[in-house]
């Protein structure tokens, strides 16, 4: 699993992270998941989520990748462990950016309320935790087939709380939706236990599934640079206007 799959790793996670808060509570612990590359390739990902406060670590062909992620400010914080060093970009900000470059209009993210949703009927039990498979499918990109995800109720909600817009929703956003199933799902919590997807028809797919669940509340110096890294600031990128 290379550094693509790596990228659409932390994509794949990311798209489940997010920007309000929950009334059945956000989850607080760590879950390992298995990650299948559609090479049939494995990797390792660590999420952890403290609050408001993210962190992801994902080990793949003798890679490691390690970000975390403040739900309130916006501000993401990338690892480089080869270097001891790090640098923050607040997604926000890029997120504006990037719009700014395709014509002015920023992207919106995708809303989990606006999702076609199945329930597949079939069940699980993964780390020792049952959950109900669910298809959620774009009602937009009807190519794109749907991603498949069990998830578990009890758990509280994947993703965080913060202020103001995000450039990634969370499966809190359930709570928003006018469809009643997803509005069902909701009311007990929904967490990602196994996400299946591919990108596109017929292909091959992607897959992770968690190994362990640990419901301890992390150590709050996991959501912080390491205190002999040192901060690495990106370079300016010269102007491309005449």
């Amino acid at each position: 699993m290379g550094t693509k799959h790596l990228t659409i790793v932390a994509a794949l996670v990311g798209a489940l992270l997010g920007p309000r808060a929950a009334a059945q509570g956000t989850f607080a612990g760590m879950v390992t998941y298995k990650v299948t590359s559609p090479e049939g390739k494995t990797g390792v990902l660590r999420y952890y989520q403290l609050g408001a406060r993210l962190r992801q670590e994902v080990e793949a062909d003798g890679q490691n990748m390690a970000t975390i992620t403040d739900g309130t400010t916006g501000d993401m914080i990338s690892l480089i462990p080869q270097r001891k060093q790090y640098f923050v970009m607040n997604l926000r900000q890029a997120a504006g950016a990037l719009g700014a470059m395709g014509g002015g209009k920023q992207k919106e993210a995708p809303d989990f309320s606006k999702l076609k949703v199945t329930a597949t009927g079939r069940r699980d039990t993964i780390a020792g935790i049952a959950c109900e498979h669910f298809l959620f499918e774009s009602t937009e990109a009807k190519d794109h087939p749907p991603m498949d995800i069990c998830g578990a109720t009890g758990m509280g909600f994947m993703g965080s709380g913060g202020q103001g817009a995000s450039l990634m929703p969370s499966t809190a956003a359930l709570l928003n939706a006018t469809n009643p199933e997803l509005a069902r799902l909701a009311r007990q919590g929904f967490f990602p236990l196994k996400l299946t997807m591919a990108e596109k028809q017929g292909g091959k797919q992607m897959v992770l599934e968690a190994t362990a669940v640990d419901r301890h509340r992390p150590d709050a110096a996991l959501f912080a640079p390491p205190p002999d890294y040192t901060k690495f600031t990106m370079p300016v990128l010269p102007s491309t206007k005449p």
